[in-house]
């Protein structure tokens, strides 16, 4: 009786060759979209963070220069759509006040990556503040407590890739 050998022959090796090799030139090809898909994401988590942080920050009371603000919160502007700037509520008007609120942050979002839409109780506005008020903390948009906002985000190169973050009056913020 004969042994029978194992191994792959030249014709399994070949095919698994060419299959591998198309599946990297699939890979690299479309390798910046992803990127820049990637980007987006990264964009709207860190969004999302940062209002979850301000969040905090008004949960647990925390002071600036010796005494706790009004509140804290985020600031976006479709004229100025690569940033945001976080704040503090220093005036107590629920909303941002440039010269009297304090700055705690200015964020850039990352290359490719926009505000593309603003929006507090549905209507489209040019410029959106959310205040977290102490110490519960009420949740302020645009200086109503009884609305929503959404936050759109998308690729300068791909606008139909869009990515939201959304707040609601009750302090919830989700991502989509």
């Amino acid at each position: 009786m004969k042994e029978k050998k194992s191994g792959f022959t030249l014709v399994e090796l070949l095919v698994i060759g060419a299959i591998i090799s198309i599946l990297t030139a699939f890979v690299l090809a479309n390798y910046p979209a992803i990127g820049r898909s990637f980007a987006l994401k990264r964009s709207t988590d860190r969004l999302a963070q940062e209002l979850r942080s301000m969040q905090q920050k008004s949960v647990s009371m925390e002071e600036l220069s010796g005494s706790v603000p009004y509140g804290y919160g985020i600031y976006l502007n479709t004229s100025s759509p690569y940033s945001y700037t976080s704040f503090a509520d220093i005036d107590g008007n629920h909303e941002w006040g440039e010269g009297t609120d304090s700055v705690l942050d200015s964020v850039s979002l990352e290359d490719n990556v926009e505000i593309s839409v603003l929006q507090s109780g549905g209507i489209q506005v040019s410029s959106l503040s959310i205040v977290f008020e102490p110490p519960d903390p009420t949740t302020w948009i645009e200086s109503s407590s009884s609305s929503t906002s959404t936050i759109t985000l998308r690729l300068e190169t791909d606008p139909a890739q869009t990515r939201s973050v959304y707040v609601n009056s009750a302090g919830l913020i989700t991502t989509q």
